[in-house]
């Protein structure tokens, strides 16, 4: 693919890179082997591929939450191997909030913050200003996933981690949650690795697009040919869904 990307890779080395790693599952076949990815400070990256692929466990061992048999993660040039809050993990489960703590409780948990106001702002940034006294069960779906997004961002980290984190969301709450994301980025200066097997999601919101085969090969890290008009009114944004489905060979719901 060739195009322009939005982004202006920020100096210094990668924000997170995945060199040579190996990780088998529990019967010794490797979910993938001998693995590089390389994801530049203040870039978004999406990572592509169908169901059972290892896209989830790639994630995980960004997030030094698997272990990996062969090979390092560094994080800004330097390797890691436990979590650390720089580095935040959001799932697709709209079940990581504490059912018996009100949202603003909810948000500053990690840091274990005294609840007096400082939720705020982590609240407004993500459009839930007026949410904070109300409880998970009180919450949409759409409201969740916004609040587990505001308490990933109370760590203060320097990447996320998502994992289809809006994939049982419908269109139009996607469509918010996808704009308050590049929001937030944007204002943060994030660097995010996004995984999801929707190519419509990959190309409204990545600056470089990677895709997992079913063997855990992954192929070269391509530039999202959009430029900036990343929406679906764009007359050559079905044109570049069917070049994606088509280069990779098959078809993504």
């Amino acid at each position: 693919m060739n195009g322009r990307s939005l982004y202006q890779s920020l100096p210094g080395p990668a924000a997170l890179e995945l060199k040579n790693i190996t990780r088998r599952w529990p019967g010794g076949e490797p979910v993938f082997s001998k693995l590089d990815l390389s994801i530049p400070r203040g870039s978004i990256c999406c990572l592509l591929g169908p169901s059972g692929c290892g896209k989830s466990t790639l994630l995980r061992c960004a997030a030094s939450l698997d272990t990996i048999e062969a090979g390092e993660t560094l994080v800004g040039g330097e390797i890691v191997t436990t979590p650390s809050p720089e580095r935040q993990l959001i799932l697709q489960d709209d079940r990581q909030l504490f059912p018996w703590l009100n949202i603003s409780e909810n948000i500053l948990f990690p840091v274990c913050r005294n609840i007096t106001g400082s939720a705020e702002g982590l609240l407004e940034m993500v459009g839930l200003a007026d949410s904070g006294s109300l409880y998970p069960s009180q919450l949409s779906g759409g409201m969740k996933q916004r609040a587990v997004l505001a308490r990933a961002l109370a760590a203060e980290p320097d990447i996320l981690l998502l994992d289809e984190p809006f994939g049982a969301l419908d269109s139009e709450i996607r469509k918010r949650l996808h704009r308050v994301l590049l929001d937030i980025h944007q204002k943060r200066k994030l660097t995010i690795l996004l995984v999801t097997h929707d190519v419509n999601e990959a190309l409204i919101l990545a600056d470089t697009i990677v895709y997992m085969g079913s063997s855990g090969k992954l192929s070269q890290p391509e530039d999202n040919p959009l430029d900036d008009k990343r929406n679906m009114e764009n007359p050559q944004f079905f044109q570049a869904t069917m070049m994606i489905r088509k280069r990779y060979g098959f078809l993504m719901e």
